[in-house]
This record gives C-alpha cells, sequence and structure tokens, in this order.
C-alpha cells in the first residue's frame, strides 16, 4: 500500500450512507467532530497498515509486524476534543506520526512526570496523575527511550542556525523549581522572541540557568549573536543589568525599549498601596498618546507632580522614564503598542506555568528544558506559518532607523 493512495482509499471507504450516518448522528458531538473523528481514525488505521506491512485481513510476505487491538486516547483539537481509538501493534513500536505534533508536549511532561516518580523525587499524587495520563505504568527503559528521542529533537531546535532577519528582539526570564544536588532551588528559564521582517514572531531562544545573573544573560545574548542574529532595530526587556550589558556588547546599535508593564511594577513598588491608582492614571496619561514629543511633555510633569510629594519617585520618573519611550522614538505608530511592552513573551510564560504547575519540582534541568522547549517548538511551528503581528512595511522601518530629517527625505524620494 503506497501512502499517496491514502487519501482516494479513505473517500471510496465512506459511502453516502455513511456520511448521511455520521451527519445526523450515531456519534457524540457536532457535524465536524464526528467527519474529523473519523477520518483520523481511518488515517491513523492506514499508517498501521503500512507499519505492518499488509493490509487487514490479508497475508504477504511484505509483513513486519501484526496488529495488536486498540487504545482510547484523548486529542485534544482547535474544534474540541476528540477520543480516538489508536492502531497499536504487538511489538509496541508503533506510534502514529500524524499525532506527533499534538502529542510531543504531553509525552514530554508525561516523561517529567514519570522521571520525578521513578527518582524518588514525586509524591502519590503525581504517581496517580501519571498513571492517569499513562493508563499504566510507565518503566525506566521506556523512559530512557523517549526521553532521548525528544532530546535529540529539542537540541537540534534550540541550537538551529537563525538565517533570518529580525527586526526586533524580547526577552524576559521566568523561575521555576528544580531538584539540583538534593536541594530544592529556584532556576532561570531565559526566553528571547524574535519578530522577523515578515511580522511573525519566532521563538528564537530558550535556555535554563542556575541564576538570572549578568554572565548567563552575557552568554544567552551571545549565543543568539552567534547563530545568526547579527543586529537588530530594537531590543524589548525589563532592566536586568545583564539584559542591558549584553545588549550594549552585542547589539549596540539597537534602541532598547524598556517594557512598561515591568516599569510600572518597580514603581508600584516605591509608591504605598494608597497610591497605586493614581499613579496607574499618571502614566496612562504618559504612554497612552504614543507620540514621543508629548508623551515626553507629560512624563515632565509627572515627574515634577511626584517629586513634590515624594522625592525619590519623581526622581526616578525622571531618570528612567524616557527608557519606556524609545519605541515611540523608533517605531512606526501602528507597531508601537505591541512593541511597548514584552507581553508577547508572557503570554508563553503564562503557558509554561500552566503546564509546569503539575509537575511542581522538577527532578533536574533536563527535564525543564524537555518539556518547555516542547511547547516553544509547537508555539514557534504555529506562530511561523499563521497569522503575523506585525504587518511590517519594509519603508516605514528604513524611515524609522534613521534620523528624522533623513527619513522625511527618503519618504519623499520613494513617493
Amino acid at each position: 500500500m503506497e501512502t499517496k493512495h491514502v487519501g482516494s482509499k479513505i473517500t471510496k471507504d465512506l459511502s453516502n450512507k455513511e456520511i448521511i450516518s455520521l451527519i445526523e448522528g450515531g456519534i457524540e458531538g457536532d457535524v465536524l467532530q464526528r467527519l474529523m473523528k473519523y477520518f483520523l481514525e481511518k488515517l491513523l488505521e492506514l499508517e498501521r497498515d503500512l507499519y505492518v506491512g499488509v493490509g487487514s485481513y490479508e497475508r504477504g510476505s511484505n509483513r513486519r509486524g501484526y496488529r495488536n487491538g486498540y487504545k482510547t486516547k484523548q486529542l485534544n483539537t482547535r474544534i474540541g476534543k476528540l477520543k480516538l481509538a489508536i492502531p497499536q501493534t504487538r511489538d509496541g513500536g508503533f506510534y502514529p506520526k500524524l499525532l506527533e505534533k499534538y502529542q510531543r508536549s504531553e509525552r514530554a511532561l508525561i516523561l517529567t512526570l514519570s522521571e520525578a516518580y521513578i527518582q524518588g523525587v514525586s509524591t502519590r499524587k503525581m504517581k496517580r496523575i501519571t498513571e492517569e495520563l499513562l493508563g499504566e505504568g510507565i518503566s525506566s527503559t521506556t523512559v530512557s527511550h523517549y526521553c532521548k528521542k525528544l532530546d535529540e529533537e529539542i537540541e537540534q531546535w534550540r541550537n538551529r542556525e537563525l538565517k533570518e532577519r529580525y527586526l526586533y528582539l524580547l526577552l524576559d526570564a521566568r523561575y521555576d523549581k528544580c531538584r539540583v544536588d538534593h536541594k530544592i532551588m529556584d532556576v532561570a528559564v531565559m526566553l528571547a522572541i524574535g519578530i522577523n521582517e515578515e511580522g511573525h514572531l519566532r521563538v528564537v531562544g530558550l535556555d535554563v540557568k542556575f541564576d538570572e545573573n549578568t554572565t548567563n544573560w552575557d552568554e544567552f545574548i551571545g549565543n543568539l549573536y552567534e547563530r545568526g542574529i547579527k543586529e537588530v532595530e530594537m531590543i524589548v526587556s525589563d532592566h536586568h543589568p545583564g539584559i542591558l550589558r549584553g545588549k550594549k556588547k552585542y547589539y549596540p546599535s539597537a534602541g532598547w525599549q524598556r517594557c512598561q508593564w515591568h516599569f510600572m511594577k518597580n514603581l508600584r513598588d516605591k509608591l504605598p498601596k494608597r497610591y497605586e491608582s493614581e499613579i496607574v492614571r499618571d502614566m496612562r496619561y504618559v504612554w497612552d498618546i504614543l507620540d514621543y514629543e508629548e508623551s515626553k511633555k507629560r512624563l515632565e510633569e509627572i515627574s515634577e507632580k511626584w517629586y513634590r510629594r515624594i522625592s525619590s519617585v519623581g526622581e526616578f520618573l525622571s531618570e528612567e522614564g524616557l527608557d519606556t519611550l524609545t519605541v515611540y522614538r523608533l517605531c512606526p505608530e501602528r507597531y508601537r503598542r505591541k512593541l511597548r511592552t514584552n507581553n508577547i513573551i508572557e503570554r508563553l510564560n503564562e503557558e509554561f506555568k500552566r503546564r509546569g504547575r503539575v509537575v511542581r519540582i522538577f527532578p533536574n534541568i533536563e527535564s525543564i528544558i524537555r518539556l518547555y522547549g516542547m511547547i516553544a517548538k509547537e508555539w514557534d511551528e504555529d506562530w511561523m506559518t499563521g497569522r503575523k503581528y506585525l504587518n511590517i512595511n519594509a519603508l516605514e522601518i528604513d524611515c524609522s532607523t534613521r534620523a528624522p530629517e533623513q527619513a522625511h527625505e527618503l519618504a519623499q524620494v520613494q513617493t
């Protein structure tokens, strides 16, 4: 059986009567879910036929294995949850490639839980979760096999050459609990997202370090540079000294946009709680105008106001507030709202948090990279082929990175 005949075989096997039956009922869920379930299970059956070498109830010299029933598995899709009958083989070596994209992160999570259990780190609750996900216990041999396969795939992706040109780079880190040398400690999960010339988001860097210190940020940013990101127009991040040092070393000509969300968090820490709502209103007054000169003028007003009330807050706004307005000076107006914070990284970090919450304490650094690496890889693939984050205009970018008078002259020439 050849793969090019798969689609035609499914269409041939599905009679008009069966189509009507699928549409009118007989299976729970809406029409689209019923049809999707039918076609997916047919594809899985055909994939097993290819693996075995002969079709059902057929004999032949090409046989390489034997069928061994089915195993029910839930697949989360964009049209809802589908309960599929997954074909099995006696040798246990068959796993449908069709499910690879959907199952990679789930398998990484299972492996992380299983590692914790095998190494004696887990609790009874973690054991129950593992068995619920797998439907059965898991052996150390199986864990080692899948760990090796996943690790090779993730390392290849994490260390890939970055051939595209990236206009903007967003950097941030979050912390997770991990067991290191029989001690539980917080480790930093460092993440970089780039926006390429086409306006697509890409996950360009992910690593785990024992601390978010200057040396580690220098190494992380240097790795991005060595892998191909030689220049960027602007970096968006918080005020971490390591990021600023790495930017100065590898991207000295790039602008730096201090994340407005992180800046507000730093600002709140300097004020009594009763002033929070007032300072939020004041900073919205500064930031929502999206114009550099006007925002700068408003920032000066707010700085003077707070200097008269709490001098340290006024000084902080005056000395560091301008770093939050870089995006208004360097970027076209329609990009500014999306580039004034690194909230897009927070979305991915929230997914890390949601999936990592099940594990609670990771058994080792490798398990963190394995789980978060697979999640980040899937997001990267979706972003690469999905909707653009920015509708990039080459002329606007070219003009925005020049001095105002040069940009105006270039725009005049182009028009």
